[in-house]
């Protein structure tokens, strides 16, 4: 229990002081490797690379941290952009669930806005600006509350909420010892 109770200090400490702990912005070419090493089903060099851009840019868009990023990417599809399941209605990569934020999203085109369909977000890019709009959302909805955003995200609540972000954090710090053991720092 003590063991359990560290863990989440420790992983909350993590979430809350990001800027301090990690200094540079995170080179593709890390966080590629990181994906391509934890893909279900495998991705490709290419696919994995264009993932890490996407989520880089995301993250220095926004108050959100990479590490926390590429954590719920894990999480959600195994960094499958591909991913659908048809049970929820989730899709791509972050798992958006379509049937809620439809009303919410769009995409521009030369006529202007238009509705995203369910197929854009196998979309890398889109799936992720989809993704960082919502998270930042529920980061605002939590009062900066990061294991709140993280229930309402998941639409989990009690253990399983519990069990969720217990998983996101320990990809989480996967992702930042990984770096760290290869003298990489990033923010």
């Amino acid at each position: 229990m003590a063991q359990q109770a560290l863990f989440f200090c420790a992983l909350l400490w993590l979430l809350l002081r990001p800027a301090q702990l990690l200094a540079a912005p995170c080179s593709i070419p890390a966080v590629s490797e990181y994906i391509t090493s934890h893909s279900h089903p495998p991705q490709s060099s290419g696919t994995a690379d264009r993932m890490a851009a996407s989520l880089i840019a995301a993250s220095q868009r926004t108050a959100l941290p990479l590490y926390l990023l590429v954590a719920i990417a894990q999480q959600e599809s195994s960094f499958n952009p591909r991913a659908v399941n048809r049970d929820s209605g989730d899709y791509g990569l972050f798992q958006v669930h379509y049937a809620f934020w439809r009303a919410h999203l769009a995409r521009r085109s030369s006529r202007g806005l238009r509705e995203i369909r369910r197929a854009d977000l196998l979309s890398i890019d889109l799936n992720v600006r989809a993704a960082v709009l919502i998270l930042s959302h529920d980061l605002r909805l939590s009062g900066g509350d990061a294991v709140s955003m993280l229930g309402r995200w998941s639409g989990r609540v009690g253990e399983a909420h519990k069990r969720y972000v217990e998983g996101v954090l320990e990809k989480g710090m996967g992702f930042l010892n990984g770096l760290r053991r290869r003298g990489i720092s990033c923010r």
